[in-house]
């Protein structure tokens, strides 16, 4: 790789620059200047400090703005994409989620899968991510590999499954939880119905003692609330104030099934929302009611989920699937608008993870993570407004460039620190040896 930026200023010049700052302010032509890791300069070309010894970048032509920020995922899990289609949401609850081979996974095939995952996020424009799962301490390595900027977490389970809490605790030691670090830890409790009152309570005290941020599952399912009713519970976000985890510093995944009161106490706690749209759709046919919890200021992100439920890590998908199903669900065409859309999938994702003060908008003193988005396609022309373009519009594959730290990552579409092919090789390896151990054990 040129890592030009380590030793050279980087200049993005001509394009049109979306800053997504406070003022939402858009400069066309504007420059972007990176300084190493941070943005030196975000603003209109003819003010850019230019110096002799500048690498130019022409983004002539290209939409130049914070990368994204998905707020929910599993990158390991991309290899299962495909393999479960069209479920009844009942199956879903009843296999708890197991996808086919999962369980002859090697936990190093764990570290691949995640290097695979945190590349075709990156080549979507998303440069930082919330992880979680098993073997996160593979899967942590796999996406320090790809470049990515990731908060992982460990899952945790005590019902019906062995605390893995030492290794919980064993990734917090090995990474940290700075949120300027660009791969630090969460801690990930899986979600209310499987994770006891104590497990709960333990979590939010070691939230407390380590300032990790806490992400968890919740009212994604029928069966989760049905569980929760058995535990004298009327609802999952209710069983999460129970036991003192909401709050700033939770990211709560999904809910689905929340009523107004509910609502209000994500709300009136700070407590965040991941909402994932295409994967809630595919599992459970439902959309959660983001237009109520917008409108009662619950703060929300948008994420993902993983590839085996959504089948792509586009977070522009994200945007539009998030948009057109809001409306349907509010029975409101004006809700959710396209700025606000492209805010969730940057700045309030960034804030979702803790991170907003080193990402999510172009502003002077912030990292480099920066993507140029090509307006090469005929379906882009004309552009008349950026907002309206990057959250209906643009696809994963119309990034061109992407920077996480001012690390030239993705050049011309093509990661240059990895090479794709060899990936793909061993991605067929590993389905070969997952397939072959099927067969075996018939």
């Amino acid at each position: 790789m040129n890592d030009a930026g380590a030793s050279a200023r980087q200049v993005l010049t001509g394009g049109i620059v979306v800053t997504v700052n406070p003022r939402r302010e858009i400069m066309a032509p504007g420059t972007v200047v990176i300084d190493g890791t941070q943005i030196a300069y975000a603003g209109p070309a003819d003010d850019a400090p230019v110096r002799g010894g500048d690498v130019r970048v022409d983004c002539r032509g290209h939409l130049v703005m914070p990368g994204l920020i998905n707020a929910h995922t599993h990158a390991a899990m991309g290899a299962f994409r495909g393999l479960a289609e069209d479920r009844p949401r009942d199956e879903w609850a009843a296999t708890k989620y197991v996808l086919p081979y999962l369980d002859r996974m090697r936990p190093d095939e764990y570290r691949h899968g995640a290097l695979v995952g945190g590349l075709e996020m990156l080549a979507n424009g998303i440069t930082a991510t919330a992880d979680r799962g098993s073997y996160m301490e593979f899967s942590a390595e796999g996406l320090e590999a790809a470049g990515i900027r990731a908060v992982v977490s460990h899952t945790l389970f005590d019902v019906e499954r062995p605390l893995e809490l030492d290794r919980a605790l064993a990734l917090v030691e090995r990474w940290g939880t700075d949120p300027g670090a660009r791969l630090h830890c969460g801690l990930g409790p899986h979600a209310p119905d499987t994770c006891s009152d104590a497990l709960l309570r333990r979590v939010r005290a070691l939230a407390g003692e380590t300032g990790a941020r806490v992400f968890i599952h919740c009212a994604q399912s029928d069966h989760e609330l049905a569980a929760l009713r058995a535990r004298g519970y009327a609802g999952a976000v209710r069983c999460l104030r129970a036991n003192g985890l909401l709050g700033p510093d939770v990211v709560a995944a999904h809910c689905l099934y929340v009523d107004d009161d509910e609502i209000r106490m994500l709300a009136d706690s700070g407590t965040w929302v991941a909402h994932c749209p295409a994967s809630n759709a595919k599992i459970e046919a439902r959309v959660a009611p983001v237009a109520s919890m917008l409108r009662a200021r619950v703060r929300v992100a948008l994420g993902t989920d993983w590839a085996a439920t959504n089948n792509t890590m586009d977070l522009f998908d994200e945007m539009k699937t998030a948009g057109l199903l809001g409306k349907v669900r509010a029975d409101d065409a004006a809700v959710l608008p396209a700025g606000r859309l492209l805010e969730m999938a940057t700045i309030d994702g960034a804030r979702a993870l803790g991170i907003g003060a080193h990402v999510g908008s172009l502003e002077v003193g912030k990292r480099a993570d920066v993507i140029a988005v090509t307006l090469d396609g005929l379906r882009l022309e004309p552009l008349h407004d950026a907002a309206a373009a990057l959250a209906y519009t643009v696809k994963g594959q119309d990034v061109r460039h992407v920077w996480v730290d001012g690390r030239w990552l993705i050049r011309d579409r093509r990661p240059v620190h990895v090479d794709p092919d060899a990936l793909r090789a061993e991605t067929a390896r590993i389905w070969r040896r997952l397939r072959g151990a099927a067969v075996d054990r018939s």
